[in-house]
């Protein structure tokens, strides 16, 4: 009886950690023991977070972000991706997406050392004229930058 007490509190924690409404409030992403600058700390305005989900797989985390924005969804994250190479450490590790022509934007990846040993965050950002969707993946690895 205990037992299934302390999972069904589990899962009405994690439903209400994963809720939409709370991730477009919190000012930073926690994945792992990592924490990732939110879009809302970023810009300085909530944005409509519309789906949140993360599953681990092979020791693999993958955080996913949907946001909703009726405008400016290149804008926006060019000056998240801008922050988050200026001011917290990721570097630009791929990108897809031509000259960011208003509209959509696909692939465009920024790379960083865990503050965990032997671990790296990937984070993702794709857009389109609805908004924008965030993968965040924490798995073991290296970085090398070459300048």
């Amino acid at each position: 009886m205990i037992v299934c007490v302390a999972l069904i509190a589990g899962a009405v924690t994690l439903v209400l950690m994963l809720s939409p409404g709370r991730a477009a409030k919190q000012e930073f992403i926690k994945i792992g023991k990592d924490s990732i600058p939110s879009v809302m700390y970023i810009l300085g305005e909530q944005r409509e977070v519309t789906g949140v989900s993360t599953s681990t797989e092979n020791g693999v985390t993958k955080k996913v972000l949907s946001y909703r924005v009726a405008e400016y969804q290149r804008e926006d994250m060019l000056d998240y991706a801008g922050a988050l190479y200026d001011n917290y450490g990721f570097w630009y590790f791929e990108t897809n997406v031509g000259d960011f022509t208003p509209g959509e934007g696909i692939d465009l990846r920024l790379a960083k050392e865990s503050v965990e040993d032997d671990y790296i965050i990937i984070l993702r950002i794709d857009y389109d004229s609805s908004g924008y969707t965030i993968t965040i993946t924490r798995a073991r690895g290296t970085l090398t930058v070459n300048d």
